[in-house]
């Protein structure tokens, strides 16, 4: 996989022309979308709502706009030149690799998760059906706060099915201080007790604090992969692939590191079924396993303007059947300190739709010597 996602890295560079193709492909999916699968409660935005304390960043942030120009008016597409052959990998150990399936649930405050009181949290996640918990186990802001959770965590879920993944949020400023601090996570370990399943690191964009640079990012992943256990997956946590970001977020850069993609697909004012489906379309091109996490807590938090969603448990019902219907063996809500009764009951009902979901094979991951790919901002991806 990693030579065919280098090779699509060089060949989106030199087809740099067919940018403004592709914007508009990804314009008419939302419309269309949009049209045919509108969640109910919520409208479709003329224009996207930035991010803020509902992504996984949970520190305050001064919310800017979107990076990124909005779709230009489509051009022909320039003749491509020939392109380099992609770089040769050594190969290493074939190594197996857990991934989620079936509901999860994000905590980012263990102390206000049921008072920090790890066997009731433990089952009440049994009573939802939940497969899995993203716990935070850190932040560039807070540093290393994984000790607390995962010494009550970890223990309280030893006997259960209940397995725990562990996130954390980077701004970048030191990427391989903030790599290890992850990996920390996973290496946690006390005899007798289960260990962390995987992890998943919240990487933003500049609007949330971030320093996402080529450099930046590449050397947090570098550092991460070399640092974790050779069983743990990369669960890559990004924004969705809007419209706005498709050109300026790095997901090709992103998916030669990771194993999965939990985009955020965070609806505020448009449609569930549409912020969910793109998701799921776009990301799934890259070959990786795509596990969106859904909006649970209400929009107005963010953005105090927005009209209150009268039926949020049908919006995460929407959410679930786009992801479904996407071809998502997993689903999870954020989060469990800001998710409203009619969203928990909404992710019960989800836990019984993929009860019936086959545990896929362990994901089989090549170790290889990761050779120079030139960085891009995702472009030009097609869009069905």
């Amino acid at each position: 996989m990693l030579p065919a996602l280098r090779a699509l890295d060089l060949r989106v560079s030199a087809l740099g022309a067919t940018r403004h193709l592709t914007a508009a492909a990804v314009a008419v999916l939302l419309l269309g979308l949009g049209a045919a699968t509108a969640g109910p409660g919520v409208q479709p935005a003329a224009q996207e709502q930035p991010l803020a304390a509902s992504s996984l960043a949970v520190e305050p942030q001064v919310v800017q706009p979107s990076l990124g120009a909005p779709a230009r008016r489509a051009v022909p597409a320039a003749r491509p030149r020939a392109l380099p052959a992609a770089p040769h990998h050594h190969a290493g150990p074939t190594v197996a690799r857990w991934l989620p399936t079936g509901t999860g649930m994000w905590i980012h405050n263990w102390e206000a998760t049921e008072g920090g009181h790890a066997p009731q949290v433990v089952a009440r996640a049994q009573a939802a059906g939940l497969t899995h918990l993203y716990v935070q186990t850190g932040s560039s802001k807070k540093g290393w706060i994984g000790e607390p959770v995962l010494s009550q965590l970890l223990p309280a879920t030893e006997g259960t099915d209940l397995k725990v993944i562990a996130w954390d949020f980077p701004k970048l400023l030191d990427p391989e201080g903030d790599a290890r601090r992850l990996a920390r996570a996973a290496r946690w370990h006390r005899p007798g007790v289960p260990r962390v399943a995987a992890v998943a690191p919240d990487i933003e964009t500049h609007a949330e604090g971030t320093h996402a640079t080529p450099s930046s990012i590449e050397r947090y992943y570098r550092t991460l992969r070399q640092e974790l256990p050779a069983r743990i997956a990369i669960l890559a946590t990004v924004p969705w692939p809007s419209e706005k970001r498709l050109y300026n977020y790095p997901y090709t850069r992103t998916a030669l590191h990771a194993d999965a993609f939990i985009p955020m697909a965070y609806w505020y004012n448009r449609s569930p079924s549409v912020v969910t489906a793109t998701s799921m379309a776009v990301l799934k091109q890259f070959g990786k396993p795509v596990f969106p996490v859904g909006q649970g807590y209400d929009g107005r938090l963010d953005a105090p303007y927005l009209k209150a969603d009268p039926t949020p448990g049908k919006s995460v019902d929407a959410f679930v059947r786009a992801a479904r219907t996407g071809g998502a063996t997993s689903v999870s809500l954020w989060s469990w300190q800001t998710t409203g009764d009619p969203q928990w009951q909404a992710l019960i009902r989800a836990s019984s739709d993929f009860r019936g979901t086959p545990h896929p094979t362990p994901l089989a991951t090549t170790s290889a010597k990761s050779g120079r790919s030139g960085w891009h901002p995702g472009r030009p991806m097609r869009v069905p």
